[in-house]
């Protein structure tokens, strides 16, 4: 019994992996299921034991993406000063789609116009996702003392997912860089300017 406990678990593990992968490179509305069943080598037949529907699936898929985006974010920071930290999870988040093995593909940029009419379920997985996000990125900003470290964390998360989103619609390399070099510039200087009002603010 044990066995085929760790069995299912790990047919749904692998189910989830294979999904996230496919919605993320081929979206929503242009994946069944059967596709999804296909890339793991899993009859049709095999998918209703493990997910009500194909939204169910979507929803599932989209938390595992993000586990594998803060997972590979998490080993790239950890030990690093807040500062250089956020530089790297910046870099690591704008390369995504062109460096590989540096983590899965973030949902929130490869499936934001999908996401908008999706079920409410696959909804708030997105939701999920972008506080998560947001709270990663301000756990750093509050060790460096930015008063609204919420507030600027969403606003950078919403540069990155934004310019990751754009740079991927472009044919052209060289217009999907500057877009990405441009929200590197964006940030900066969020954080400078950030930086500069708690100086002042700041009793002398």
């Amino acid at each position: 019994m044990r066995k085929s406990k760790a069995d299912t678990a790990e047919t749904r593990k692998r189910i989830l992996a294979t999904a996230a992968n496919v919605f993320l490179q081929q979206g929503i509305s242009g994946t069944a299921i059967s596709d999804v069943m296909v890339a793991a080598g899993l009859t049709q037949g095999a998918f209703y034991r493990h997910f009500e529907s194909k939204d169910h699936l979507v929803a599932e898929s989209m938390r595992a993406a993000f586990e594998e985006v803060f997972a590979a974010l998490e080993q790239a920071t950890v030990g690093h000063p807040s500062k250089d930290a956020i530089g790297i999870v910046v870099n690591r988040y704008l390369n995504q789609h062109f460096a590989s093995g540096q983590g899965a593909l973030c949902p929130l940029a490869h499936l934001s116009s999908e996401l908008r009419l999706a079920a409410d379920q696959v909804k708030l997985a997105a939701v999920e996702g972008h506080a998560r996000f947001v709270r990663f990125i301000a756990s750093y900003l509050m060790r460096l003392d930015y008063a609204d470290y919420l507030g600027l964390a969403e606003s950078i998360v919403s540069v990155l997912v934004g310019a990751v989103a754009i740079a991927s619609l472009s044919q052209a390399p060289k217009a999907s860089e500057a877009v990405l070099v441009n929200a590197r510039k964006t940030v900066a200087e969020m954080l400078d300017d950030a930086a500069a009002s708690a100086s002042r603010a700041a009793p002398h």
